[in-house]
């Protein structure tokens, strides 16, 4: 997916701060799984697929949205599902995957 459709979907606008631009971009995240490499933890894998698509439903939804601190950036949050606390978070990383991105706010991964 292109930078702009990343841009237009997370619905950036050059008024935007880099922290807005920020929080835009990992809810879209969050909510799509879109423009990013999605990965989880080994625990969370033993616990079955049934069990994983629940929770990334969750995390997309009412329960991730309140995860997050309202001035934060929205790039970390714990939610509940059923008995067990998961915790989440968004990094951002260069095209290479080899360090972290010097502008988190571009898409296009530099």
């Amino acid at each position: 997916m292109s930078e702009s459709t990343i841009a237009q979907r997370a619905k950036l606008n050059a008024a935007m701060s880099p922290a807005q631009k920020n929080r835009a971009l990992n809810d879209h995240f969050r909510k799509t799984r879109e423009g990013g490499i999605f990965t989880l933890s080994m625990g969370l894998h033993k616990l079955g697929q049934a069990e994983v698509d629940t929770i990334m439903r969750q995390l997309a939804g009412e329960k991730g949205d309140q995860s997050v601190d309202e001035g934060s950036e929205h790039d970390f949050g714990e939610i509940l599902v059923g008995n067990r606390t998961v915790t989440w978070e968004i990094n951002y990383y260069n095209k290479d995957l080899d360090n972290e991105s010097t502008d988190p706010t571009n898409p296009n991964g530099s």
